[in-house]
């Protein structure tokens, strides 16, 4: 009896706590979020600002509410009114290249935990951000620019200089 009612309780707790996972129905091309990003920046990761981000469901998923500031280096598409971005997300110890062929059909790796989105950041690391407006509220308001609107999609990869294949790839795309 008492292993009937811990075996109840056990599933119950587990059922309760609903694992968040990331599905779509298709990942945007290189190309495509090319076009579809208002503004590119390369930025460089500057660490965690004192700015809470807006709690939502990214915000569960990176486990907490906290944000990146990011010092924009170089715009290659739009206009960017300011110096820095600040984006939800957490600090990283570790690099996070993306493992897969340029141009890119998928997140980096950090980004394929199951919450659709690489939201770490290594401090001093630069990073290539596809800025849109995001497509789900759950992701960010809806008049924020934000690198998290298309889903597993290579919105914030990390790159590694100026002549990083990622980079030439966009840059030549875009002219």
């Amino acid at each position: 009896m008492i292993r009937i009612g811990l075996t109840f309780a056990f599933s119950f707790a587990v059922l309760a706590n609903p694992a968040y996972t990331c599905s779509v129905e298709r990942i945007a091309l290189s190309s495509e979020l090319i076009s579809r990003a208002e503004i590119i920046v390369r930025a460089r990761a500057e660490g965690l600002t004192a700015t809470k981000a807006r709690v939502g469901i990214l915000g569960i998923l990176s486990g907490g509410t906290t944000q990146v500031r990011l010092l924009v280096l170089e715009v290659l598409k739009g206009t960017f009114p300011t110096t820095t971005i600040e984006v939800a997300g957490s600090v990283s110890e570790q690099d996070d290249p993306n493992d897969r062929p340029v141009p890119y059909d998928l997140v980096r790796a950090g980004g394929r935990r199951g919450n659709c989105f690489a939201v770490e950041y290594r401090q001093g690391a630069e990073y290539l951000l596809m800025l849109a407006r995001a497509s789900h509220p759950a992701y960010a308001a809806p008049d924020d620019l934000t690198p998290y609107w298309a889903p597993l999609a290579a919105t914030n990869e990390q790159i590694f200089g100026a002549d990083d294949p990622w980079l030439v790839w966009v840059r030549s795309a875009l002219f």
